[in-house]
Protein backbone atom coordinates (compact mmCIF):
# COMPACT_ATOMS: atom_id res chain seq x y z
CA UNK A 1 0.00 0.00 0.00
CA UNK A 2 2.58 2.34 0.50
CA UNK A 3 3.44 2.26 -3.00
CA UNK A 4 0.30 3.58 -4.16
CA UNK A 5 0.16 6.09 -1.23
CA UNK A 6 3.34 7.55 -3.02
CA UNK A 7 2.15 7.55 -6.56
CA UNK A 8 -0.89 9.21 -5.69
CA UNK A 9 1.00 11.81 -3.92
CA UNK A 10 3.39 12.07 -6.97
CA UNK A 11 0.44 12.51 -9.34
CA UNK A 12 -1.28 15.23 -6.71
CA UNK A 13 1.93 16.98 -6.43
CA UNK A 14 2.25 17.26 -10.54
CA UNK A 15 -1.14 18.50 -10.92
CA UNK A 16 -0.83 20.94 -8.28
CA UNK A 17 2.27 22.08 -10.21
CA UNK A 18 0.98 21.75 -13.66
CA UNK A 19 -2.25 23.93 -12.42
CA UNK A 20 0.07 26.55 -10.83
CA UNK A 21 2.33 26.92 -14.04
CA UNK A 22 -0.94 27.51 -16.34
CA UNK A 23 -2.52 29.92 -14.29
CA UNK A 24 0.65 31.88 -14.01
CA UNK A 25 1.17 31.59 -17.76
CA UNK A 26 -2.30 33.17 -17.94
CA UNK A 27 -2.28 35.76 -15.17
CA UNK A 28 0.62 37.38 -17.54
CA UNK A 29 -1.03 37.44 -20.82
CA UNK A 30 1.25 35.11 -22.50
CA UNK A 31 -0.06 33.79 -25.98
CA UNK A 32 -3.01 36.28 -26.08
CA UNK A 33 -2.99 38.09 -29.98
CA UNK A 34 -2.59 41.76 -29.67
CA UNK A 35 -5.61 44.20 -29.80
CA UNK A 36 -6.95 44.77 -33.19
CA UNK A 37 -6.52 49.18 -32.41
CA UNK A 38 -2.87 48.33 -32.09
CA UNK A 39 -2.42 46.35 -35.79
CA UNK A 40 -1.49 49.01 -38.26
CA UNK A 41 -3.95 48.71 -41.37
CA UNK A 42 -3.38 50.20 -45.05
CA UNK A 43 -7.08 51.87 -45.82
CA UNK A 44 -9.51 49.89 -47.86
CA UNK A 45 -11.01 51.23 -50.70
CA UNK A 46 -13.34 48.72 -51.18
CA UNK A 47 -14.08 48.33 -47.28
CA UNK A 48 -14.73 52.34 -47.34
CA UNK A 49 -17.00 52.05 -50.52
CA UNK A 50 -18.97 49.11 -48.02
CA UNK A 51 -19.51 51.39 -45.64
CA UNK A 52 -20.91 53.87 -47.56
CA UNK A 53 -23.47 51.81 -49.59
CA UNK A 54 -24.90 50.28 -45.90
CA UNK A 55 -26.38 53.67 -45.48
CA UNK A 56 -28.20 54.42 -48.95
CA UNK A 57 -31.47 54.23 -49.48
CA UNK A 58 -33.76 53.12 -51.90
CA UNK A 59 -34.38 56.92 -53.50
CA UNK A 60 -30.45 57.41 -54.07
CA UNK A 61 -30.90 55.29 -57.33
CA UNK A 62 -27.10 56.53 -58.85
CA UNK A 63 -25.20 55.65 -56.01
CA UNK A 64 -27.86 52.22 -55.48
CA UNK A 65 -26.28 50.92 -59.16
CA UNK A 66 -22.72 52.00 -57.86
CA UNK A 67 -23.21 50.10 -54.66
CA UNK A 68 -24.62 47.09 -56.68
CA UNK A 69 -21.60 46.76 -58.49
CA UNK A 70 -19.26 47.20 -55.54
CA UNK A 71 -21.80 43.97 -53.69
CA UNK A 72 -21.07 41.91 -57.43
CA UNK A 73 -17.36 42.29 -56.92
CA UNK A 74 -17.17 41.71 -53.28
CA UNK A 75 -19.30 38.90 -53.51
CA UNK A 76 -17.29 37.27 -56.81
CA UNK A 77 -13.81 38.01 -54.90
CA UNK A 78 -15.27 35.82 -51.82
CA UNK A 79 -16.75 33.34 -53.45
CA UNK A 80 -13.46 32.91 -55.55
CA UNK A 81 -14.65 33.12 -59.19
CA UNK A 82 -13.08 35.06 -61.97
CA UNK A 83 -15.09 38.37 -63.34
CA UNK A 84 -14.58 38.09 -66.66
CA UNK A 85 -16.80 34.41 -66.75
CA UNK A 86 -19.80 35.16 -68.67
CA UNK A 87 -22.92 35.31 -66.81
CA UNK A 88 -25.69 32.56 -67.82
CA UNK A 89 -28.81 33.61 -69.37
CA UNK A 90 -31.95 33.77 -66.95
CA UNK A 91 -34.39 33.16 -69.49
CA UNK A 92 -32.25 30.06 -70.77
CA UNK A 93 -34.18 26.83 -69.88
CA UNK A 94 -31.46 24.55 -68.24
CA UNK A 95 -30.66 21.43 -69.45
CA UNK A 96 -32.37 18.65 -67.76
CA UNK A 97 -30.24 15.17 -67.50
CA UNK A 98 -31.84 11.90 -66.97
CA UNK A 99 -29.91 10.31 -64.23
CA UNK A 100 -29.21 6.68 -64.53
CA UNK A 101 -32.15 4.81 -62.92
CA UNK A 102 -30.68 0.98 -63.58
CA UNK A 103 -28.82 0.49 -59.91
CA UNK A 104 -32.53 1.04 -58.37
CA UNK A 105 -34.17 -1.70 -57.34
CA UNK A 106 -37.10 -1.95 -59.93
CA UNK A 107 -40.35 -1.10 -59.23
CA UNK A 108 -39.24 1.29 -55.81
CA UNK A 109 -39.94 4.38 -57.53
CA UNK A 110 -41.17 4.81 -60.89
CA UNK A 111 -39.60 6.32 -63.65
CA UNK A 112 -39.69 9.81 -64.53
CA UNK A 113 -41.52 11.52 -67.11
CA UNK A 114 -40.26 13.22 -70.15
CA UNK A 115 -41.84 16.24 -71.14
CA UNK A 116 -41.46 18.39 -74.22
CA UNK A 117 -40.00 21.68 -74.36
Amino acid sequence: MSDFKALYAGVTIFVVALAAACTIYLRDGGGQPQPASSVVREPDPVAAELERCRSIGYEQKDRLAECRKVWADQRRQFLGQSSNRARPDPDATPAVSVRDQGRLPSGLFPKPMQTER
